[in-house]
């Protein structure tokens, strides 16, 4: 019992199934300083704009820890809807739910590794059979631990279907279709929008190629705006215009189904 909950514990608070891990975090904070030095370069050029722009980079570090957070969502899902398939065959040879569950964990292990989200999300439903706990409360546990819609409305399904006695091999096969739908029209969404992303990324990074390109073929050609009061104001104006151009591109292209 207390190992389950010990690791039920860990999803919950630590969200260990879009988990952002420490090596990861360390990689997004040496993006974040690159970020403010790549400002305090092009728009400053002075010591003292380090530590005002570091808050800057800390809105960036929270908008890609945010979007690692979500394709790794975007990845337990995929996995959930692989377990489904393998759930509602196991089923339909006779298994148990339970045993249709842990009947798939070698398999979800071999095509995603041990330290996946959807082997953790096993092996607590392991732990916890192993301790008598209802199958449908450890669901419901796990999906609001992982903080993904599509677990947490199964989670609910799978009870009540469960309670009233009902067809869970259907339950299965509905869930895994409704999720593959909604997978399908996200990566649809994502190709058409693959041309527009790379756009973006080229406008974004654009501004910075033009002022280097003036710097080597024009040296002191800024100097005025970095020596000078009225220079770092101007200057502060540009950057805010294109912090505000830089978020509007990024809400066009994020769309959510």
């Amino acid at each position: 019992m207390e190992k389950y909950w010990g690791n039920l514990r860990k999803l919950r608070y630590k969200k260990q199934l879009t988990w952002v891990n420490t090596k990861e975090k360390i990689f997004l904070i040496g993006k974040s300083i690159f970020v403010i030095l790549l400002f305090d370069y092009f728009f400053y050029r002075a010591l003292w704009a380090f530590f005002p722009l570091s808050f800057l980079g800390y809105l960036y570090y929270q908008m890609e820890r945010k979007s690692l957070t979500k394709k790794k969502k975007a990845m337990a899902k995929e996995q959930f809807k692989e377990l489904m398939f393998l759930v509602s065959t196991g089923q339909r040879a006779g298994y148990s739910a339970e045993n249709a569950f842990l009947s798939g964990y070698q398999e979800m292990k071999n095509m995603y590794g041990e330290n996946s989200s959807i082997c953790q999300m096993l092996s607590v439903l392991k732990n916890g059979g192993e301790n008598h706990i209802p199958l449908t409360r450890i669901w419901k546990k796990i999906g609001e631990s992982a903080g993904i819609q599509e677990i947490q409305e199964f989670a609910e399904v799978y009870e009540i279907s469960y309670t009233s006695s009902g067809n869970m091999s259907a339950v299965m096969e509905r869930t895994a279709g409704i999720i593959v739908q909604k997978l399908e029209t996200e990566k649809e969404i994502d190709v058409m929008l693959s041309a527009r992303k790379m756009e973006q990324k080229i406008m974004n990074g654009m501004p910075f190629f033009i002022m280097l390109y003036i710097n080597f073929t024009s040296p002191g050609y800024f100097d005025a705006l970095y020596q000078t009061a009225t220079g770092a104001a101007i200057m502060s104006i540009c950057l805010l215009i294109y912090l505000t151009a830089y978020m509007i591109s990024q809400k066009l292209v994020d769309i959510e189904v």
